[in-house]
């Protein structure tokens, strides 16, 4: 896992091109407004977010969005270069904020840049 100290997206953008990974997971996406500049960005984008209005919102943008749990991703081990996760331990406790990092580095290549933005 790469650890990240800037926290914006555009240098994000920037690791993932320097480092030649074409696609990126982005945990509680909300609506969507990252992965349009994912997509602008020339990324391909997969997006999850446990709230069903902010995934109808983001697939009318035509982003590739769908219901998750944090904790609980619908993805198979090592399948993500890259994965970007805003706000995904807001109010938890520290053994849930646990479960999804584990659960971050599960769907995450060996070795793929992982951050996650607290509040």
């Amino acid at each position: 896992m790469t650890l990240l100290t800037d926290t914006s997206l555009e240098p994000f953008i920037a690791l993932l091109k320097t480092q030649r990974r074409h696609s990126v997971l982005n945990v509680c996406c909300g609506p969507g407004d990252d992965g349009v500049r994912f997509v602008q960005a020339g990324i391909h984008y997969t997006g999850v977010d446990p709230f069903d209005g902010n995934v109808r919102y983001a697939v009318a943008r035509r982003l590739s969005v769908s219901v998750a749990q944090p904790d609980r991703l619908p993805f198979a081990d090592n399948t993500f270069p890259a994965v970007w996760a805003v706000e995904s331990l807001t109010g938890l406790t520290a053994d849930q904020a646990d479960d999804v990092v584990r659960e971050l580095e599960r769907v995450a290549e060996p070795g793929a840049p992982i951050a996650v933005v607290l509040p």
